[in-house]
C-alpha cells in the first residue's frame, strides 16, 4: 500500500476516533446535566415539603388563645382528675416559722405611711409669707403672649392651674422663674418654645406669660381631725389610726411571706399536660386582651398603636409561645400548692363561702358578674388560695 493510502486511512481513523470521544463525552455531559437537574428537584421539593411540614407543625403547635377559665376545673375549682398532692413536694406546712422582722410593721414605716397621706391631701394656702422654693405645687392662673398678642391655649382662663417646680410641665424654664415668689404676687414670665414645638406657629418664638401665684400647696397637720376625715375605716383617733395600720401591714407581711416560703420550698414533679396547655391559651389570650385595649388607648390619645401583638411584646409568635411555658407553670404551680394544701387538710369550698368572700372584696354582686364572665368553676377556684391561707396561718409561728 501506498505511503499515501496508509496516511489518508490513519487520518480517517483518527477522525472516527475523536468522533466517538465527542459524542461520548456529549453523552456524559447530558447524564451529568440530567443527574444535577433530578438532584435539585429533589432537592427543591425537599425545601418545600420541609417548609411545608414546618408551617403544619407551627400551626399545631402554636397556642391558641382561649377565654373557656372554667374548663378543666371541678364544680369546687380543683383541677379536673389531678390529686395536687401526689404531683408536688412541699415542706412540712404545719411547722412553718416566719421571722418576726420580716412581717411588723414598724414605727418608721408608719411615719413613712402617714407622710404619704398628708403628701395625698395637701391643702392651697395664700399665705403671703410662704416663699415659692423647688419641688413645691403650687397653683397660678397665666397669659401668654408673643409681641403683645395673646395665643391660642396660652391662657388660664382664671381657673387656677396647679404647677408643680421642677417638674418640667412647663417649657424652658417658666417653673424656675417663679421660685422666691409669694401667694398674691403678679409677675411677668419670659420663655422661648422649643424650635420642634408640636404647635407650628409657636416652635422657636418668645413668649411672654403674665402669672398670678394663687398659692402654694402645705402639708395639713397630722391630727384626730385628719384621721376622722379622711381616715376613718381606721379609727377615729391618730393612735387608733396608728395601732389598725400597723395590725393590718402586719396581716399583709405575713400573708405575702407565708405564700413566698411555700412557694419557693415547693417543687411540682409533674405538670398536668392537658391543664397546662389550657393555662398557656388562657394566659395568651388575656396578654392579647391588654394588647388590644392598650393599643387602643394609644391610638386615642396619640393617634397610632402598635403595628401587631410581636412589636407590643417584643418577640416572635414563636418566642411569646415560648415564653408562656414559664408563665403558664408559675401560675398552675401555685394553684397545685393550693389544691395540695386542701387536699391534705379534707377541705373542700361551699358557694356560699365564695359568694361571702367576693362581696366582702368587691360587692353584693361580685360572684353573679364573676361567673358571668368566667365561669362558676373559676370563680369556685377564686376561693383557693384564700381557704389556703387561712389554713397555713394556724400553723405558721412568728418568732
Amino acid at each position: 500500500m501506498k505511503k499515501e493510502n496508509v496516511k489518508d486511512l490513519s487520518n480517517s481513523m483518527q477522525k472516527r476516533v475523536d468522533r466517538q470521544k465527542k459524542l461520548k463525552n456529549e453523552k456524559r455531559t447530558n447524564l451529568i446535566v440530567k443527574i444535577v437537574i433530578i438532584a435539585l428537584g429533589v432537592l427543591i421539593a425537599g425545601a418545600i415539603l420541609f417548609a411545608i411540614g414546618k408551617q403544619i407543625y407551627k400551626s399545631v403547635n402554636a397556642i391558641k388563645p382561649s377565654d373557656d377559665y372554667s374548663a378543666g376545673l371541678t364544680e369546687t375549682g380543683f383541677i379536673k382528675g389531678v390529686t395536687a398532692s401526689d404531683i408536688v413536694d412541699m415542706p412540712d406546712y404545719k411547722k412553718l416559722e416566719i421571722p418576726l422582722s420580716d412581717v411588723e410593721f414598724t414605727d418608721e414605716e408608719i411615719d413613712a405611711e402617714i407622710e404619704n397621706q398628708l403628701n395625698a391631701h395637701k391643702v392651697l394656702s395664700d399665705d403671703k409669707t410662704l416663699e415659692i422654693k423647688d419641688g413645691d405645687k403650687t397653683n397660678i392662673d397665666y397669659v401668654g403672649s408673643i409681641d403683645g398678642v395673646e395665643f391660642e391655649g396660652g391662657n388660664s382662663g382664671g381657673n387656677g392651674s396647679d404647677l408643680e417646680i421642677g417638674s418640667g410641665t412647663f417649657i424652658d424654664d417658666f417653673e424656675q422663674q417663679l421660685i422666691g415668689h409669694h401667694p398674691g404676687d403678679e409677675l411677668t414670665v419670659n420663655v422661648t418654645f422649643p424650635e420642634d414645638y408640636q404647635t407650628e406657629d409657636l416652635a422657636g418664638k418668645d413668649a411672654e406669660f403674665a402669672v398670678t401665684v394663687n398659692g402654694v400647696y402645705v402639708l395639713p397637720e397630722f391630727d384626730d381631725d385628719f384621721v376622722k376625715e379622711y381616715l376613718s375605716d381606721y379609727g377615729d383617733t391618730v393612735e387608733e389610726y396608728r395601732k389598725a395600720l400597723a395590725e393590718e401591714k402586719y396581716k399583709e407581711n405575713l400573708d405575702k411571706k407565708i405564700e413566698e416560703k411555700i412557694l419557693e420550698e415547693t417543687t411540682v414533679t409533674r405538670y398536668p399536660r392537658a391543664f397546662l396547655k389550657h393555662t398557656k391559651a388562657i394566659q395568651k389570650f388575656t396578654d392579647l386582651k391588654n394588647f388590644e385595649y392598650i393599643n387602643q388607648m394609644y391610638v386615642s390619645y396619640y393617634g397610632s398603636g402598635y403595628s401587631s401583638f410581636s412589636e407590643y411584646n417584643g418577640m416572635t409568635d414563636e418566642e411569646y409561645d415560648a415564653s408562656l411555658d414559664e408563665t403558664a407553670k408559675k401560675t398552675l404551680k401555685e394553684s397545685l400548692v393550693w389544691q395540695a394544701i386542701l387536699e391534705k387538710e379534707g377541705v373542700t369550698i361551699t358557694e356560699d363561702e365564695v359568694k361571702a368572700y367576693l362581696t366582702e372584696q368587691s360587692g353584693e354582686d361580685a360572684f353573679d358578674k364573676n361567673v358571668e364572665t368566667y365561669g362558676k368553676e373559676y370563680t369556685m377556684a377564686m376561693m383557693l388560695r384564700p381557704k389556703a391561707m387561712e389554713i397555713l396561718k394556724k400553723y405558721v409561728t412568728v418568732k
